[in-house]
């Protein structure tokens, strides 16, 4: 299921963890960005590598070229808003990703240094709409969660995904931390508010331990 819906995956991670384009004053000092490879979140229990650990500038890492081209074959909704890997700011800006699998679904993380940027929220006429995915017609619906809060903003969203026959969900969690966004992507048959909530808070506190400046 997971391996046939991996480019409607990718439109929808974009979306829901990568638009960044709301302006933000972090309210706790600045965060030290070098080494966010090491922030990564380890595989969770009963789950592979399958994408990385990966990190350098935001420009030049291999999901970020995957994914503008992703964003063309689906809808404006998945180009709007949109980071923008050309701009230097962000092209630059230090980043770390990777993904794990599993039979079940699979966990993505991707760590960004943006100091005056934060997901913004997805606009109302993309809560639900449809769109064709290499070939395929998909329908994808979000709602905003409430989970509790991480970092100096949190913001989560849950998205289901139908196509084929076929049904997924994709937890999104974005979290600001000083000068670094974090993304987490869950996807499995159903997101489970509980679970998502307690992935992000994991991924969470390792970014916090990781980047904690020393006294």
């Amino acid at each position: 299921m997971f391996k046939a819906f991996s480019g409607i995956c990718t439109v929808v991670a974009l979306i829901s963890g990568c638009a960044v384009t709301e302006k933000a004053a972090p309210s706790s000092p600045p965060v030290p960005a070098p080494g966010l490879g090491a922030a990564l979140l380890p595989a969770p229990a009963g789950m592979r590598v399958a994408y990385g650990p990966e990190s350098g500038p935001y420009g030049t890492l291999r999901a970020t070229g995957a994914g503008p081209a992703a964003m063309r074959r689906s809808s404006s909704c998945a180009t709007t808003p949109a980071l923008d890997a050309a701009a230097p700011e962000v092209r630059l800006a230090p980043a770390a990703v990777v993904a794990y699998s599993s039979d079940a679904g699979s966990v993505t993380q991707a760590l960004v240094e943006l100091p005056t940027a934060f997901p913004a929220e997805l606009p109302g006429r993309c809560a639900s709409y449809r769109a064709v995915v290499d070939g395929q017609r998909v329908t994808y619906t979000t709602r905003q969660i409430e989970l509790p809060p991480l970092g100096d903003r949190s913001r989560a969203y849950v998205t289901a995904v139908s196509g084929g026959g076929q049904r997924l969900e994709v937890g999104s969690v974005a979290v600001m931390r000083g000068r670094v966004v974090m993304s987490l992507l869950v996807v499995a048959r159903e997101v489970k508010e509980a679970g998502l909530a307690e992935q992000s808070r994991k991924a969470y506190e390792r970014l916090e331990r990781a980047t904690r400046t020393p006294r």
